[in-house]
């Protein structure tokens, strides 16, 4: 098992330490817990357009050929043209899933690492020293839905040139960066389709709702998108298939089989993870973007055996605060004041106590 080490010092306020020192352990714990589970801040799937994608989710859910890729994602500094495309393998069929909305934070939730707390004890800490409507045609392009999704506006488009694939998307309102044509280019050239989300003008910027892509072919992740990335990249992605999965440089986190999850799914959840028995979890904060040339292909890892990361929580207990109590005990107890209070208490006993004849 892969063992993650925390180091936490000890804060150096006055007034407020002996609170600090209670709510430590759970301050500790939440702040372990959010680097353990939010992934970073550059996303690979999608290609935001007039906005930023700050957090995404995926899973997939892998039945043979039969694929379903389930995506949110939360978009800010969005103006009123906010689009993402996503790119897929094969034409797919578009929809909002029941149960979508609390999918993610269930699956965060039931595959958590395990927080494992150790004390280690040192002279000094550290801290102690510091402070809708339908789109024109456009020739070499085939629009194969639109629809109105949450607030979004969903078209399914495939095309055989890439310059018409541009052309419709500039006049439907999409703006494309330069450096994505290349890319979108060679999606064209694979025979990949793509689904554009559009933020209705007037809707608040904030999270998508789950927008589920079912599709037949090989269950692939999209990245190649990824390289646009200013800043490190971060996938979060699970996958629900008959075995555990892998991802070369995806970690795993968790695996294990769907009947395992604790608690375990309910509702429309439980109606949407029955595709298949056994859900991984992989994820990476720190791709470097120019290393993503190409998307990820899912496959089956060597066996199922059952897997949790642990995080280790490590708290340091400074030897130095004890032996300054000892010294100050020590000088207290051989002080003037300690002498006189304790010649006085021994004249209240002769006092009380008779001495004998």
């Amino acid at each position: 098992m892969r063992v993650t080490e925390r180091s936490r010092g000890e804060a150096c306020g006055i007034g407020a330490k002996s609170q600090f020192h209670m709510l430590r352990p759970y301050i500790v714990m939440i702040v372990a817990i959010m680097i353990a589970l939010v992934p970073g801040v550059s996303r690979a799937c999608g290609l935001p357009l007039a906005a930023r994608i700050t957090f995404e989710r995926a899973l997939l859910i892998s039945d043979g050929a039969n694929q379903q890729l389930i995506i949110s994602v939360d978009l800010s500094e969005a103006t009123p043209h906010a689009a993402v495309i996503f790119p897929v393998p094969a034409a797919p069929t578009v929809d909002q899933p029941a149960g979508g909305d609390g999918l993610f934070s269930y699956l965060s939730g039931a595959t958590q690492p395990r927080i494992e707390r150790k004390i280690r004890y040192v002279w000094r800490t550290r801290g102690m020293d510091a402070v809708g409507g339908t789109p024109p045609l456009t020739a070499g392009v085939s629009v194969l839905d639109q629809q109105t999704l949450g607030g979004f506006t969903v078209a399914t488009v495939a095309a055989a040139d890439p310059v018409a694939l541009q052309t419709w998307l500039t006049e439907n309102g999409y703006v494309i960066p330069a450096a994505a044509q290349p890319i979108l280019k060679a999606y064209v050239a694979d025979g990949w389709t793509f689904v554009a989300v559009k933020r209705n003008a007037g809707d608040p910027e904030g999270s998508m709702a789950p927008l589920r892509m079912r599709y037949t072919g090989a269950p692939v992740y999209p990245m190649r998108l990824g390289a646009l990335a200013d800043r490190p990249v971060g996938v979060d992605l699970f996958v629900l298939s008959a075995h555990r999965s892998q991802v070369t440089n995806l970690p795993t986190i968790f695996a294990d089989p769907l009947s395992s999850l604790d608690p375990p799914p309910a509702g429309d959840i439980a109606a949407l993870l029955g595709g298949a028995p056994y859900l991984t979890r992989m994820r990476a904060a720190d791709l470097v973007p120019a290393s993503l040339t190409s998307d990820v292909t899912v496959g089956q890892a060597p066996n199922d055996d059952p897997y949790r990361e642990i995080v280790t929580i490590q708290e340091d207990v400074a030897l130095s605060d004890y032996v300054m109590l000892g010294i100050f005990l020590c000088v207290a107890a051989f002080s003037p004041i300690a002498f006189m209070l304790a010649l006085s208490i021994r004249r209240r006993i002769e006092r009380l106590v008779p001495k004998e004849q």
